[in-house]
């Protein structure tokens, strides 16, 4: 769940057993979650280290969480920030490419459909261990059911992880529920996220395919990545985007829920004005069982993990 913030499953785990008591010392750690003493103190060390937990100073309970909405919040916005940085560095990329510039050892232009399915069906046929994909947009030079490149590859044990746009899900679009089923049963590992900014194949993280999510020139484009910074940049980008999208059915289960509806709308609205669960709860007539689901009903649709998150994606998708 925090693994996208940069905790470790331990360290989670330790932060996560904090905030729901505070700890005397690694020991009491250690016998609350099952990890072995020393694992425990090392992770709690890190949590200590990075401000996501507080040393009380030998007082009962020593050792408590940090609050998470400013800690976790925190790291979240970096995160968030070094992604942007990411996505503007990869969008004047391809600005350049657009224009024919650019080119050097490490990239290379590929103009024409026929051309572009080549390099990706080549990517595919290379790879020895991984493939990694982002789907972001229509598709350009290969529809998904006609990639007999990827059950070829999966035949032969290549793991393929991708991420597809929540918009690829919806009634009418090439990416249908039983298509998914389909590649989920051959081995893909897929999870969905509300956007991905551009098109990326990974082969082997030693070769790559790179497309914008629409072409805007009569004849498709795209960047063939070898070994270098910018295709380091793409393994680190699409491990980011990985973390933080969300399995398959839980976002089938978003897409067949439908928008936002004006209950859902007010609820928002007292959750960015301030109000506690308990508040909200008491404004609209609800149990509290009703509005934490709902909340978490708000968490998925926005394909984000925690209430800060929630604010800042329901800005992005003018909610409000």
């Amino acid at each position: 769940m925090l693994e996208g913030i940069g905790l470790d499953a331990g360290q989670e785990r330790i932060y996560l057993a904090l905030l729901a008591a505070p700890a005397q010392d690694a020991a009491e750690l250690a016998a609350r979650t099952g990890l072995p003493e020393e694992r425990a103190a090392a992770a709690l060390a890190a949590l200590l280290a990075a401000g996501l937990a507080e040393d009380g100073a030998g007082g009962p309970g020593a050792v408590r969480a940090a609050p998470p909405e400013v800690s976790l919040g925190l790291r979240v916005l970096e995160r968030m920030d070094e992604l942007r940085r990411t996505q503007l560095a990869v969008e004047r990329l391809a600005r350049e490419f657009r224009d024919g510039a650019g080119a050097g050892e490490s990239v290379e232009v590929v103009e024409g459909a026929r051309q572009v399915a080549e390099r990706y069906a080549r990517l595919q046929r290379e790879a020895r261990e991984e493939i990694l994909c982002l789907t972001g947009g229509p598709a350009v030079a290969v529809p998904a059911e006609a990639n007999a490149g990827q059950r070829d590859a999966l035949d032969a044990g290549v793991r393929y992880r991708v991420v597809y746009e929540r918009a690829r899900l919806e009634p009418g679009s090439s990416d249908s529920p039983l298509l998914l089923e389909e590649w989920a049963a051959l081995g893909e590992e897929m999870r969905v996220a509300v956007e991905v900014p551009f098109k990326l194949v990974l082969s082997d993280r030693r070769r790559g395919l790179l497309l914008p999510r629409e072409q805007h020139t009569p004849v498709p484009r795209a960047v063939l990545l070898r070994e270098g910074l910018v295709l380091e940049a793409m393994v680190w980008l699409f491990h980011k985007v990985w973390e933080s999208a969300l399995p398959v059915p839980a976002a089938l289960q978003v897409v067949a829920d439908g928008p936002l509806s004006s209950d859902d709308q007010h609820l928002l609205s007292l959750l960015l004005a301030g109000y506690t669960d308990r508040a909200v709860a008491s404004q609209l007539g609800l149990s509290m069982r009703t509005v934490q689901r709902r909340v978490h009903r708000l968490l998925a649709l926005a394909g984000v993990q925690t209430r800060l998150q929630l604010g800042w994606r329901a800005a992005q998708l003018h909610w409000l």
